[in-house]
């Protein structure tokens, strides 16, 4: 009698791709999932969400100066860097228009601070486009890094000083839980 060996192979094959398809799906929804936990448990600790957006801001400018310190004929560096900066500034980005910007919006007196905000981190892409698309040996190069430099540190100047206080005053305790498991969300889907 003939065994029919077709049947094993193909519930093996099934079992193996069902079995990839559960790993793909865990890792790219437990991340986040784990970094929304820690982050309310940050905040739950009392320990300020937006804090780790004001060390992102610290870190973004440390990136902008060295790539300006950087040589003309540095091309690999310069990219390295800039790359670095265009992902670490993606994470951040996001974490503050789909969770810090509506907050600032909604419950405070700043929808217009809000809505300038937005505005500014789109100047923030269209200069990192251009950062992307100039060689990394033109002179140009440079004039646009410090032209997104200047951009980014009057950004962080109205975040730190004027918009994240009056965040802080306005959200309730749950709010601030809220805020705190969004920013660690949305920085985890990048990073």
């Amino acid at each position: 009698m003939a065994r029919n060996s077709g049947g094993s192979s193909s519930s093996g094959l099934a079992a193996f791709v069902s079995g990839a398809m559960v790993a793909l799906i865990a890792s790219r929804l437990l991340p986040p999932v784990m970094a929304h936990l820690a982050g309310t448990a940050r905040g739950a600790s009392g320990r300020d969400p937006l804090a780790t957006l004001e060390q992102d801001h610290r870190a973004i400018l440390s990136l902008l100066h060295s790539m300006e310190r950087s040589p003309d004929d540095a091309v690999f560096h310069r990219t390295q860097l800039f790359l670095r900066l265009k992902r670490r500034l993606a994470a951040h980005a996001m974490a503050e228009e789909d969770v810090v910007y509506p907050l600032l919006h909604d419950r405070t007196p700043a929808a217009d601070d809000a809505k300038h905000l937005y505005a500014e981190h789109a100047d923030m892409k269209r200069l990192l486009f251009a950062l992307e698309t100039t060689p990394k040996s033109d002179p140009s190069w440079l004039v646009r890094v410090r032209e997104l430099r200047a951009l980014i540190e009057r950004h962080v100047r109205q975040e730190e000083e004027v918009d994240f206080p009056k965040l802080r005053q306005a959200l309730s305790d749950q709010e601030t839980l809220i805020l705190s498991g969004g920013v660690s969300r949305e920085k985890a889907l990048l990073l």
